[in-house]
C-alpha cells in the first residue's frame, strides 16, 4: 500500500454521514479524472447541505497544495475551482478545509516547511501546522487570519453546525513518541476563543479528517496508523474509522436542523431552489443554501436564540415563506418541511366600472409578451365577476381588455421580478367612452329659458346625473350607446321628459328642448303610472314619474293641482269609480309623503267616464287607463 492513497480520500467525499463503510465508497468521476491526470487530492470536507466539497489538491507541476471547491449540480460535480489568493499562498500548503454550516467561515491548516530542520522523510521537525480562518463576505473570501488558540502543531479542524465549536487534532509527544489528540474550542466572536479542551487521544495514532456523524452526540474520524512491513524499510498507512462520544457541552442542544424537499406545485418534480435565512428581528441575512437539483432536498442549521424568516425560491418560480422560532433553546428541534413553489402566477382580474364601481366583466382580452409583442395563449378560468389567468413566471405580459362602451384597457404584469406569491388579484378599472350632449332650452314662444334643472337617468346602469342649466347651452358628457331618460324642469314651465342617446359613430348630440309654460286649467298626462292588477297599490316603477311632479311643485310654490285617475270600460261603473278614486288618492299620498303640503293637492276618480280614445281594443284600453293632473291654481 502506497503512502499517498488519494483515490481513497476522493471516495470519502460521497460517503454517508451516518455510517462510513467500505461498501459506501463511490468515486466521483469528475475528481477521479483529475487524480488520474496526476493531481493529488486529499483532506476533503463536505458542506452541511452536502452540495459542496472543499478539499486540498496539488496540481501537477506545482510545489504546494491549495484549497479547491467543487459543487454538485443536477447530480454532477463541477470542475474544481481554486479558491482565491486570500486563502491560498504560493509558499505554503493549504490543507484540511472545514466550512461552517452557513458557508460563511472557512477553517483550514496552513503548513510550512523548513528544509534545514527536516531530518528524515518521516520526521516532523521543521513542519509547522497552524489553524487559519477566512470569512466569506458578499461571495468573496477575505484575507485569512490565524486562529489565536492555535499552536504550530494543529491539523484537521472541523467546525460543528453551531458555527462556533471547532474540533482539531494537536500533535503531542509522550515518551519520545508523537501522536495526535483531539481538542475542541469555541469561537466567541471578535477574535476571541475559549481555551482548547482535550476530548480524546488516539494513543499514538495519527488523526486525520474528523467527520461529524448525523447523530449529534458522536463524531467520526478517519485514523491512519503507519506500520512498517516486516523485512522492509517502507512504511505503509492503514486507515480505519472510529467513533468518539462528544462531551455534553458540545451536543445537540447547540443547534437544530431544518430539512425539506422543494417540488413544483403542478408537476411534483424536484426544483433546484435557493433557501435564504433572515433574522426576523433585524432582517439581516444569516444563511443561504441550495437544494439538490435531482432530489430537491436541502439541509440547513438553525442556531438557538434566533427567530428565522425563511424565503425559498427558484428562477421563474414563486416564493415560499415560513417562520421558525428558535428563541427558546429548550424547544430547539429538527424540522422537516414539504415545500411546493409555483411555476405559474395565477392572477384573477376583476374589471369594474371606474365611475360607478360596479362589476363589468370583459367581453374579450388579448395577452401579449410585452417585450416581443407576440400574442400568447394562456390558461384561463371564467368566474362570475372576472377571469383567472395562469401566467408562466419569467416574462412581462401586457393584458388588454375589451368591452363595448368602454375604452380598451391594458395592464402590464412583470413576472421577471420576484413573484412573492403564487396567486394574486387585481381590480381593473374600466373607463367608459363618453360623448358630449348639448342641451338648449326654449319655451313655446321661442323665448330663451334662463334657469332650470336637468336630470339624466341611465336606463342601462345605476347612474343619475343632476345639474343646473346654464344658458345658452349646457354640455353633459354621457356614455355612448347607453339610453338616458332626460327630465328638464324650469320655474313657470311644465317638466319635459324624453329618451336620449349618442349612437356609436357620433361625436356629439344636440338636443333642443321646448318647454310649455304653466297655465291654469292645463291638463298633463303622467306616463308610466302603474298599479298592481285590480289594485290601487302603486308599482315601484311609478315612483320616478311622480317624483317629477314633486320637483315641479317644489320649483313652483304657487302651483296647486288636481290628480285624477281613469280606467277603461271593463267592469261596472261603481267598481271603476271606486278603483279610480283610490288610485288618485294613492298618487296624492305619495306626493304628500315627499314633502308637498296636502293643501296644494286634491284627487278624484273619473272611472271610465272620460276616455281619450274609444275602448275598442286592448291598446286603446291601455291608453285610457291613466293618471293626469290639472292645474287648479298658479
Amino acid at each position: 500500500m502506497k503512502r499517498h492513497i488519494n483515490l481513497l480520500l476522493v471516495c470519502l467525499l460521497l460517503c454517508s454521514t451516518t455510517v462510513f463503510s467500505q461498501k459506501d465508497l463511490q468515486p466521483i468521476p469528475e475528481l477521479r479524472k483529475f487524480s488520474q491526470q496526476g493531481w493529488k487530492i486529499q483532506h476533503a470536507h463536505m458542506s452541511f447541505d452536502s452540495l459542496t466539497i472543499y478539499f486540498s489538491a496539488l496540481e501537477p507541476g506545482k510545489s504546494s497544495y491549495d484549497l479547491y471547491i467543487s459543487r454538485s449540480r443536477a447530480g454532477f460535480w463541477s470542475i474544481p475551482e481554486r479558491m482565491n489568493d486570500s486563502v491560498n499562498t504560493p509558499d505554503a500548503d493549504e490543507m484540511w478545509p472545514s466550512v461552517s454550516s452557513d458557508e460563511r467561515r472557512l477553517y483550514f491548516v496552513r503548513r510550512k516547511y523548513d528544509a534545514k530542520l527536516i531530518k528524515s522523510s518521516h520526521g516532523t521537525q521543521g513542519i509547522t501546522d497552524h489553524l487559519f480562518t477566512s470569512d466569506n463576505l458578499r461571495g468573496e473570501w477575505q484575507q485569512a487570519e490565524p486562529a489565536m488558540v492555535s499552536t504550530d502543531h494543529d491539523i484537521s479542524p472541523l467546525v460543528l453546525p453551531d458555527n462556533k465549536t471547532v474540533l482539531f487534532a494537536r500533535r503531542e509527544m509522550e515518551k519520545k513518541r508523537l501522536y495526535y489528540a483531539l481538542y475542541f474550542t469555541r469561537y466567541l466572536g471578535y477574535g476571541t476563543w475559549t481555551l482548547p479542551v482535550r476530548v480524546d487521544s488516539t494513543e499514538r495514532r495519527s488523526l486525520y479528517a474528523p467527520y461529524l456523524k448525523q447523530q449529534r452526540d458522536t463524531i467520526l474520524h478517519l485514523t491512519e496508523i503507519q506500520e512498517q512491513e516486516r523485512d522492509k524499510r517502507e512504511f505503509d498507512s492503514v486507515y480505519f474509522n472510529r467513533q468518539i462520544v462528544l462531551p455534553s457541552q458540545m451536543r445537540s442542544s447547540n443547534y437544530g436542523v431544518l430539512t425539506g424537499v422543494v417540488t413544483d406545485e403542478n408537476s411534483g418534480r424536484a426544483v433546484e431552489a435557493t433557501i435564504r435565512l433572515y433574522d426576523a428581528i433585524t432582517a439581516n441575512s444569516l444563511d443561504e443554501a441550495t437544494c439538490d437539483a435531482t432530489t430537491g432536498r436541502f439541509r440547513v442549521a438553525l442556531q438557538p436564540y434566533r427567530k428565522y424568516n425563511i424565503d425559498i425560491t427558484a428562477p421563474n418560480y414563486s416564493h415560499y415563506y415560513l417562520t421558525i422560532d428558535c428563541t427558546n433553546p429548550d424547544s430547539l428541534a429538527d424540522r422537516h418541511v414539504q415545500v411546493q413553489i409555483a411555476r405559474n402566477l395565477s392572477i384573477r382580474i376583476n374589471p369594474y366600472d371606474a365611475e360607478l364601481f360596479t362589476p363589468e366583466p370583459q367581453e374579450r382580452e388579448v395577452i401579449k409578451n410585452a417585450t416581443t409583442g407576440k400574442s400568447l395563449r394562456v390558461r384561463t378560468k371564467r368566474e362570475e365577476q372576472g377571469r383567472v389567468y395562469d401566467l408562466p413566471i419569467g416574462e412581462t405580459y401586457a393584458l388588454t381588455f375589451y368591452r363595448r362602451g368602454y375604452m380598451d384597457t391594458t395592464i402590464t404584469i412583470n413576472t421577471l421580478r420576484d413573484v412573492r406569491f403564487s396567486a394574486a388579484e387585481f381590480d381593473l378599472p374600466l373607463r367608459p367612452v363618453k360623448k358630449p350632449l348639448e342641451l338648449q332650452l326654449t319655451d313655446e314662444l321661442n323665448a330663451a329659458v334662463k334657469e332650470g334643472t336637468i336630470r339624466l337617468r341611465n336606463r342601462n346602469k345605476h347612474e343619475v346625473i343632476d345639474m343646473p342649466y346654464n344658458p345658452p347651452t349646457t354640455t353633459i358628457m354621457i356614455r355612448q350607446e347607453d339610453e338616458y331618460e332626460l327630465v328638464v324642469q324650469s320655474p313657470g314651465h311644465f317638466f319635459f321628459d324624453t329618451i336620449v342617446s349618442i349612437p356609436e359613430g357620433y361625436d356629439r348630440q344636440l338636443c333642443d328642448v321646448s318647454l310649455k309654460p304653466i297655465q291654469k286649467d292645463m291638463v298633463v298626462q303622467l306616463k308610466n303610472i302603474q298599479f298592481e292588477s285590480n289594485s290601487y297599490i302603486l308599482t315601484r316603477s311609478s315612483h320616478a314619474e311622480l317624483d317629477k311632479v314633486v320637483r315641479l311643485m317644489e320649483a313652483n310654490p304657487g302651483l296647486q293641482i288636481e290628480l285624477s285617475a281613469h280606467t277603461d270600460d271593463v267592469g261596472t261603473d261603481d267598481y271603476n269609480d271606486q278603483l279610480s278614486s283610490k288610485r288618485g288618492e294613492a298618487a296624492m299620498e305619495y306626493i304628500v309623503k315627499k314633502g308637498i303640503d296636502r293643501s296644494r293637492l286634491t284627487s278624484t276618480g273619473y272611472g271610465k267616464r272620460r276616455p281619450l280614445v274609444p275602448n275598442t281594443s286592448d291598446a286603446n284600453r291601455a291608453i285610457n287607463r291613466r293618471v293626469e293632473f290639472k292645474v287648479t291654481e298658479f
